[in-house]
Protein backbone atom coordinates (compact mmCIF):
# COMPACT_ATOMS: atom_id res chain seq x y z
CA UNK A 1 0.00 0.00 0.00
CA UNK A 2 1.21 3.52 -1.14
CA UNK A 3 2.12 5.88 1.62
CA UNK A 4 2.03 8.68 -0.89
CA UNK A 5 0.09 10.61 -3.73
CA UNK A 6 2.19 11.27 -6.35
CA UNK A 7 1.31 13.60 -9.32
CA UNK A 8 3.53 14.91 -12.36
CA UNK A 9 3.46 17.70 -14.52
CA UNK A 10 5.30 18.40 -17.50
CA UNK A 11 7.88 20.90 -17.79
CA UNK A 12 8.61 22.15 -22.02
CA UNK A 13 11.30 23.67 -23.35
CA UNK A 14 11.20 26.19 -26.27
CA UNK A 15 11.25 23.44 -28.70
CA UNK A 16 8.03 21.68 -27.11
CA UNK A 17 10.02 18.84 -25.62
CA UNK A 18 9.56 17.66 -21.87
CA UNK A 19 12.41 18.75 -20.01
CA UNK A 20 11.24 17.79 -16.58
CA UNK A 21 8.23 16.71 -14.70
CA UNK A 22 7.33 18.68 -11.20
CA UNK A 23 6.15 16.11 -8.41
CA UNK A 24 3.07 17.02 -6.77
CA UNK A 25 3.87 15.11 -3.19
CA UNK A 26 0.50 14.59 -0.03
CA UNK A 27 1.53 12.20 2.19
CA UNK A 28 -1.59 9.66 3.48
CA UNK A 29 -3.07 9.39 7.16
CA UNK A 30 -0.43 11.52 8.40
CA UNK A 31 -1.65 14.91 10.45
CA UNK A 32 1.04 17.40 10.49
CA UNK A 33 -1.05 20.32 11.85
CA UNK A 34 -1.04 18.45 15.20
CA UNK A 35 2.30 18.06 15.28
CA UNK A 36 5.47 20.25 15.26
CA UNK A 37 6.61 21.70 11.97
CA UNK A 38 9.72 20.25 12.21
CA UNK A 39 8.14 16.56 12.80
CA UNK A 40 5.80 17.36 9.79
CA UNK A 41 8.90 18.14 7.72
CA UNK A 42 10.92 14.98 8.70
CA UNK A 43 8.09 12.55 8.25
CA UNK A 44 7.06 14.03 4.92
CA UNK A 45 10.82 14.10 3.74
CA UNK A 46 10.76 10.16 5.06
CA UNK A 47 7.75 9.48 2.88
CA UNK A 48 9.18 11.25 -0.25
CA UNK A 49 12.35 9.32 0.14
CA UNK A 50 11.06 5.84 0.49
CA UNK A 51 8.82 6.77 -2.66
CA UNK A 52 11.59 7.10 -4.45
CA UNK A 53 13.50 3.97 -2.96
CA UNK A 54 10.38 2.02 -3.22
CA UNK A 55 8.89 3.48 -6.73
CA UNK A 56 12.14 4.33 -8.48
CA UNK A 57 12.58 8.00 -9.81
CA UNK A 58 13.16 6.26 -12.93
CA UNK A 59 9.69 4.83 -13.21
CA UNK A 60 7.99 8.00 -12.32
CA UNK A 61 9.61 10.60 -14.78
CA UNK A 62 12.19 8.30 -16.87
CA UNK A 63 15.17 9.90 -17.87
CA UNK A 64 13.71 14.11 -17.11
CA UNK A 65 14.86 15.75 -14.43
CA UNK A 66 12.25 16.09 -11.17
CA UNK A 67 11.30 19.33 -9.81
CA UNK A 68 10.03 18.92 -5.81
CA UNK A 69 8.92 21.17 -3.93
CA UNK A 70 11.31 21.94 0.02
CA UNK A 71 10.44 23.69 2.56
CA UNK A 72 12.03 26.02 4.67
CA UNK A 73 13.41 23.15 6.91
CA UNK A 74 15.05 21.09 4.51
CA UNK A 75 16.12 24.39 2.49
CA UNK A 76 17.90 25.51 6.23
CA UNK A 77 19.35 22.21 7.18
CA UNK A 78 20.91 20.61 3.81
CA UNK A 79 22.15 17.23 5.89
CA UNK A 80 18.29 16.42 5.56
CA UNK A 81 18.27 16.00 1.69
CA UNK A 82 19.17 12.52 1.25
CA UNK A 83 18.39 12.72 -2.53
CA UNK A 84 20.56 12.16 -5.56
CA UNK A 85 21.23 15.17 -7.37
CA UNK A 86 21.72 14.50 -10.74
CA UNK A 87 17.90 14.39 -11.66
CA UNK A 88 16.64 16.63 -9.23
CA UNK A 89 15.25 20.90 -9.27
CA UNK A 90 14.64 21.78 -5.61
CA UNK A 91 12.26 23.93 -5.35
CA UNK A 92 12.06 26.76 -2.99
CA UNK A 93 8.77 27.83 -1.68
CA UNK A 94 6.90 31.46 -2.65
CA UNK A 95 6.15 31.73 1.41
CA UNK A 96 10.24 31.08 2.02
CA UNK A 97 11.55 34.24 3.23
CA UNK A 98 15.30 35.11 3.16
CA UNK A 99 17.51 34.70 6.28
CA UNK A 100 21.25 34.11 6.84
CA UNK A 101 20.74 30.77 8.04
CA UNK A 102 18.74 30.06 4.86
CA UNK A 103 21.00 31.16 1.93
CA UNK A 104 24.10 29.46 3.81
CA UNK A 105 21.74 26.14 3.21
CA UNK A 106 20.91 27.25 -0.29
CA UNK A 107 25.23 27.92 -0.78
CA UNK A 108 25.29 24.39 0.57
CA UNK A 109 22.95 22.86 -1.79
CA UNK A 110 24.36 24.08 -4.77
CA UNK A 111 27.98 22.93 -3.39
CA UNK A 112 26.53 19.84 -3.45
CA UNK A 113 25.42 19.46 -7.04
CA UNK A 114 21.54 20.24 -6.58
CA UNK A 115 20.03 22.76 -8.98
CA UNK A 116 17.76 25.15 -7.12
CA UNK A 117 14.22 27.19 -8.49
CA UNK A 118 12.92 29.75 -7.03
CA UNK A 119 8.70 29.19 -7.16
CA UNK A 120 6.09 31.57 -7.64
CA UNK A 121 8.36 34.09 -7.18
CA UNK A 122 7.44 38.03 -7.14
CA UNK A 123 9.82 40.34 -6.55
CA UNK A 124 11.49 42.15 -3.71
CA UNK A 125 14.89 43.35 -2.89
CA UNK A 126 15.24 41.42 -0.13
CA UNK A 127 14.93 37.99 -2.30
CA UNK A 128 18.80 39.34 -4.22
CA UNK A 129 20.44 36.70 -2.65
CA UNK A 130 18.34 33.69 -3.23
CA UNK A 131 17.90 35.16 -6.97
CA UNK A 132 21.88 34.82 -6.92
CA UNK A 133 22.02 30.92 -5.96
CA UNK A 134 18.88 30.40 -8.35
CA UNK A 135 19.19 28.32 -11.72
CA UNK A 136 15.80 28.35 -12.37
CA UNK A 137 12.98 31.10 -11.36
CA UNK A 138 9.49 30.16 -11.81
CA UNK A 139 6.79 32.83 -12.55
CA UNK A 140 3.51 32.95 -11.98
CA UNK A 141 1.46 34.11 -14.97
CA UNK A 142 -2.17 33.50 -14.77
CA UNK A 143 -3.84 36.41 -14.50
CA UNK A 144 -0.59 38.54 -15.51
CA UNK A 145 -0.73 41.71 -17.56
CA UNK A 146 2.19 41.12 -20.33
CA UNK A 147 3.34 44.64 -19.34
CA UNK A 148 3.65 43.34 -16.25
CA UNK A 149 5.67 40.09 -17.09
CA UNK A 150 8.12 42.01 -18.95
CA UNK A 151 9.11 44.43 -16.33
CA UNK A 152 9.54 41.18 -13.57
CA UNK A 153 11.92 39.36 -16.52
CA UNK A 154 13.75 42.48 -17.09
CA UNK A 155 14.78 42.44 -13.14
CA UNK A 156 15.52 38.75 -12.61
CA UNK A 157 17.35 37.67 -15.60
CA UNK A 158 20.71 36.95 -14.83
CA UNK A 159 24.11 35.52 -17.22
CA UNK A 160 23.15 31.70 -16.81
CA UNK A 161 19.65 32.08 -15.37
CA UNK A 162 16.83 30.07 -16.69
CA UNK A 163 12.90 31.42 -16.71
CA UNK A 164 10.28 29.17 -16.64
CA UNK A 165 7.03 30.46 -16.90
CA UNK A 166 4.07 28.99 -14.56
CA UNK A 167 -0.12 28.49 -15.51
CA UNK A 168 0.57 29.11 -19.22
CA UNK A 169 -3.06 28.40 -20.03
CA UNK A 170 -2.97 28.74 -24.16
CA UNK A 171 -0.76 28.96 -26.90
CA UNK A 172 -0.74 32.59 -27.96
CA UNK A 173 0.50 32.96 -24.31
CA UNK A 174 3.28 30.70 -25.17
CA UNK A 175 4.40 32.47 -27.93
CA UNK A 176 4.57 35.65 -26.20
CA UNK A 177 6.65 34.31 -23.20
CA UNK A 178 8.70 32.75 -25.90
CA UNK A 179 9.35 35.95 -27.44
CA UNK A 180 10.47 37.19 -24.04
CA UNK A 181 12.63 34.80 -23.69
CA UNK A 182 11.34 32.08 -21.45
CA UNK A 183 13.46 29.10 -21.46
CA UNK A 184 10.41 26.46 -20.29
CA UNK A 185 6.71 26.21 -19.92
CA UNK A 186 4.67 24.83 -17.63
CA UNK A 187 0.63 24.36 -17.51
CA UNK A 188 -2.44 23.11 -19.98
CA UNK A 189 -1.55 24.97 -23.15
CA UNK A 190 -0.40 21.63 -24.68
CA UNK A 191 -3.67 19.97 -24.09
CA UNK A 192 -6.44 22.56 -25.05
CA UNK A 193 -7.56 22.80 -28.13
CA UNK A 194 -6.57 25.90 -30.44
CA UNK A 195 -10.11 26.82 -31.49
CA UNK A 196 -10.08 29.29 -34.63
CA UNK A 197 -14.09 30.58 -35.79
CA UNK A 198 -14.53 29.12 -39.09
CA UNK A 199 -11.95 26.30 -39.19
CA UNK A 200 -12.38 23.08 -40.91
CA UNK A 201 -10.77 19.96 -39.91
CA UNK A 202 -7.51 19.37 -43.01
CA UNK A 203 -8.25 16.63 -45.32
CA UNK A 204 -5.47 14.31 -43.00
CA UNK A 205 -7.71 14.81 -40.05
CA UNK A 206 -10.95 13.75 -41.41
CA UNK A 207 -8.90 10.87 -43.19
CA UNK A 208 -8.07 10.14 -39.69
CA UNK A 209 -11.29 10.50 -38.36
CA UNK A 210 -13.15 8.15 -40.68
CA UNK A 211 -10.49 5.54 -39.99
CA UNK A 212 -11.19 6.27 -36.24
CA UNK A 213 -14.84 5.70 -36.99
CA UNK A 214 -14.30 2.73 -39.19
CA UNK A 215 -12.25 1.21 -36.44
CA UNK A 216 -14.91 2.00 -33.43
CA UNK A 217 -18.12 0.65 -35.11
CA UNK A 218 -19.71 -1.50 -33.45
CA UNK A 219 -20.62 -3.40 -36.22
CA UNK A 220 -17.01 -4.06 -37.80
CA UNK A 221 -15.86 -8.14 -38.11
CA UNK A 222 -12.46 -9.13 -37.55
CA UNK A 223 -12.02 -9.38 -41.01
CA UNK A 224 -12.75 -5.79 -41.93
CA UNK A 225 -10.58 -4.80 -39.19
CA UNK A 226 -7.98 -6.07 -40.89
CA UNK A 227 -8.76 -5.25 -44.05
CA UNK A 228 -8.41 -1.29 -42.56
CA UNK A 229 -5.36 -1.80 -41.41
CA UNK A 230 -3.85 -3.70 -44.50
CA UNK A 231 -5.18 -0.78 -46.17
CA UNK A 232 -2.08 1.60 -44.59
CA UNK A 233 1.11 0.09 -44.44
CA UNK A 234 2.71 2.45 -42.44
CA UNK A 235 -0.02 1.31 -40.05
CA UNK A 236 -0.23 -2.18 -40.71
CA UNK A 237 3.80 -1.93 -39.79
CA UNK A 238 3.37 0.01 -36.44
CA UNK A 239 0.57 -2.07 -35.74
CA UNK A 240 2.15 -5.37 -35.40
CA UNK A 241 5.22 -3.93 -33.96
CA UNK A 242 3.09 -2.64 -31.39
CA UNK A 243 1.73 -6.24 -30.75
CA UNK A 244 5.22 -7.30 -30.89
CA UNK A 245 6.52 -5.08 -28.13
CA UNK A 246 6.79 -5.64 -24.22
CA UNK A 247 3.33 -3.20 -23.37
CA UNK A 248 1.00 -5.79 -25.43
CA UNK A 249 1.34 -8.62 -22.43
CA UNK A 250 1.73 -11.34 -25.15
CA UNK A 251 4.66 -13.83 -24.88
CA UNK A 252 4.02 -15.04 -28.60
CA UNK A 253 5.20 -13.69 -31.50
CA UNK A 254 1.99 -12.14 -33.49
CA UNK A 255 2.05 -12.12 -37.59
CA UNK A 256 -1.41 -11.62 -38.38
CA UNK A 257 -3.90 -8.94 -37.32
CA UNK A 258 -6.10 -11.95 -36.90
CA UNK A 259 -4.27 -13.67 -34.38
CA UNK A 260 -3.63 -10.77 -32.60
CA UNK A 261 -7.50 -10.27 -32.36
CA UNK A 262 -7.59 -14.23 -31.01
CA UNK A 263 -5.11 -13.27 -28.17
CA UNK A 264 -5.72 -9.92 -27.22
CA UNK A 265 -9.71 -9.71 -28.30
CA UNK A 266 -11.44 -7.43 -30.64
CA UNK A 267 -11.86 -4.26 -28.25
CA UNK A 268 -8.37 -3.92 -27.55
CA UNK A 269 -6.89 -4.22 -30.61
CA UNK A 270 -9.66 -1.45 -31.63
CA UNK A 271 -8.03 0.60 -29.23
CA UNK A 272 -4.07 -0.26 -30.22
CA UNK A 273 -5.29 0.86 -33.84
CA UNK A 274 -7.02 4.15 -32.85
CA UNK A 275 -3.85 4.74 -30.54
CA UNK A 276 -1.79 4.88 -33.41
CA UNK A 277 -4.09 6.66 -35.84
CA UNK A 278 -4.12 9.40 -33.59
CA UNK A 279 -0.38 9.35 -32.48
CA UNK A 280 0.56 9.74 -35.81
CA UNK A 281 -1.54 12.60 -36.96
CA UNK A 282 -1.29 15.00 -34.20
CA UNK A 283 0.99 17.78 -35.09
CA UNK A 284 1.10 18.33 -31.35
CA UNK A 285 4.16 17.81 -28.80
CA UNK A 286 4.38 13.65 -27.75
CA UNK A 287 3.32 14.59 -24.21
CA UNK A 288 -0.16 15.03 -25.28
CA UNK A 289 -0.24 11.31 -26.52
CA UNK A 290 1.22 10.80 -23.45
CA UNK A 291 -1.35 12.37 -21.53
CA UNK A 292 -4.16 10.80 -23.43
CA UNK A 293 -2.42 7.56 -22.59
CA UNK A 294 -2.22 8.01 -18.89
CA UNK A 295 -5.56 8.93 -18.85
CA UNK A 296 -7.30 6.14 -20.74
CA UNK A 297 -5.31 3.64 -19.17
CA UNK A 298 -6.44 5.16 -15.84
CA UNK A 299 -10.08 5.03 -16.50
CA UNK A 300 -9.38 1.46 -17.55
CA UNK A 301 -7.76 0.43 -14.51
CA UNK A 302 -10.56 2.25 -12.17
CA UNK A 303 -12.99 0.11 -13.94
CA UNK A 304 -11.35 -3.15 -13.38
CA UNK A 305 -10.58 -2.47 -9.72
CA UNK A 306 -14.32 -1.13 -9.21
CA UNK A 307 -15.41 -4.75 -11.29
CA UNK A 308 -17.05 -2.85 -13.79
CA UNK A 309 -17.91 -4.23 -17.19
CA UNK A 310 -16.17 -3.20 -20.35
CA UNK A 311 -13.21 -1.51 -19.28
CA UNK A 312 -11.96 -1.21 -22.91
CA UNK A 313 -15.12 1.47 -22.87
CA UNK A 314 -13.60 3.47 -20.03
CA UNK A 315 -9.95 3.57 -22.14
CA UNK A 316 -11.58 4.63 -24.89
CA UNK A 317 -13.22 7.28 -23.15
CA UNK A 318 -9.70 8.40 -21.33
CA UNK A 319 -8.38 8.60 -25.07
CA UNK A 320 -10.91 10.62 -26.55
CA UNK A 321 -11.20 12.89 -23.72
CA UNK A 322 -7.83 14.82 -26.12
CA UNK A 323 -9.15 14.19 -29.02
CA UNK A 324 -10.06 18.07 -29.17
CA UNK A 325 -6.47 19.12 -28.53
CA UNK A 326 -5.04 16.36 -30.72
CA UNK A 327 -7.46 18.31 -33.78
CA UNK A 328 -7.98 21.43 -32.58
CA UNK A 329 -11.63 21.41 -32.74
CA UNK A 330 -14.55 21.24 -30.48
CA UNK A 331 -15.12 18.28 -28.94
CA UNK A 332 -18.76 18.18 -29.64
CA UNK A 333 -18.21 17.98 -32.77
CA UNK A 334 -15.76 15.64 -33.08
CA UNK A 335 -17.40 12.91 -30.54
CA UNK A 336 -20.86 13.52 -32.96
CA UNK A 337 -19.51 11.66 -35.85
CA UNK A 338 -17.60 8.91 -33.95
CA UNK A 339 -20.34 5.47 -33.46
CA UNK A 340 -19.43 5.60 -29.90
CA UNK A 341 -21.83 4.11 -27.31
CA UNK A 342 -24.54 7.19 -25.88
CA UNK A 343 -22.69 6.62 -22.30
CA UNK A 344 -19.36 6.80 -23.53
CA UNK A 345 -20.16 10.12 -25.77
CA UNK A 346 -21.95 11.84 -22.51
CA UNK A 347 -18.83 10.79 -20.60
CA UNK A 348 -16.94 12.91 -22.44
CA UNK A 349 -19.41 15.58 -22.91
CA UNK A 350 -20.32 16.11 -19.23
CA UNK A 351 -18.61 13.65 -16.98
CA UNK A 352 -21.93 11.86 -16.49
CA UNK A 353 -22.27 8.24 -15.33
CA UNK A 354 -19.30 5.68 -14.44
CA UNK A 355 -17.33 6.34 -17.29
CA UNK A 356 -17.35 10.52 -16.54
CA UNK A 357 -16.87 9.63 -12.92
CA UNK A 358 -13.55 7.60 -13.94
CA UNK A 359 -12.77 10.05 -16.43
CA UNK A 360 -13.40 13.17 -13.67
CA UNK A 361 -11.27 11.03 -11.26
CA UNK A 362 -8.25 10.92 -14.17
CA UNK A 363 -8.28 14.47 -14.56
CA UNK A 364 -7.92 15.74 -10.98
CA UNK A 365 -4.66 13.10 -10.55
CA UNK A 366 -3.29 14.64 -13.60
CA UNK A 367 -4.04 17.89 -11.81
CA UNK A 368 -2.62 16.93 -8.39
CA UNK A 369 -6.01 18.17 -6.54
CA UNK A 370 -5.56 15.46 -4.34
CA UNK A 371 -8.66 16.78 -2.22
CA UNK A 372 -11.15 15.96 -5.13
CA UNK A 373 -9.91 12.58 -5.99
CA UNK A 374 -12.37 9.64 -5.92
CA UNK A 375 -13.87 6.40 -7.68
CA UNK A 376 -16.31 3.62 -5.96
CA UNK A 377 -14.69 2.27 -2.68
CA UNK A 378 -11.19 3.12 -3.60
CA UNK A 379 -8.92 4.81 -1.08
CA UNK A 380 -6.23 7.40 -2.16
CA UNK A 381 -3.49 4.79 -1.74
CA UNK A 382 -4.67 2.75 -3.80
CA UNK A 383 -6.00 5.49 -6.50
CA UNK A 384 -2.30 6.78 -6.24
CA UNK A 385 -0.92 3.41 -7.12
CA UNK A 386 -2.92 2.86 -10.07
CA UNK A 387 -2.18 6.63 -11.45
CA UNK A 388 1.72 5.38 -11.39
CA UNK A 389 1.19 2.04 -12.82
CA UNK A 390 -1.00 4.12 -15.63
CA UNK A 391 1.99 6.87 -16.04
CA UNK A 392 4.61 3.74 -16.53
CA UNK A 393 2.82 1.74 -18.87
CA UNK A 394 2.25 5.18 -21.04
CA UNK A 395 5.57 5.72 -20.91
CA UNK A 396 6.83 2.55 -21.97
CA UNK A 397 4.11 2.28 -24.64
CA UNK A 398 5.29 5.66 -25.80
CA UNK A 399 9.00 4.32 -26.20
CA UNK A 400 7.29 1.81 -28.69
CA UNK A 401 6.38 4.57 -31.56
Amino acid sequence: MSEISVARQPIFDQQMQVYAYELLFRPVGGDCDSASVEDGDRATSNVIINTFVNLGLDRIVGNHLAFINLTRLFLSNPDLIMLPPEQLVLEVLEDVEPSERLIEGLRSIRDRGYRLALDDFVYHERFEPMIDLADIIKIDVLGMEPEAIERLVQKVRRPGMKLLAEKVETFEEYEFLKSLGFDYYQGYFFSRPTLVQGRTLSANQVAVLELVAKVNDPQVEIDDLADIIRSDVSLSHKMLKFINSPVSGLRTEVDSVQQAVVLLGLATIKNWVTILALANNSNKPSELNVTALIRARTCELLARAAELPRPERFFTVGLFSCLDAMMDHPLEELVKDLPLPEESKRALLDHSGEQGEALTCALMMEKGDFGRIGFGDLDLPGLSDLYLEAIHWADETMRQF
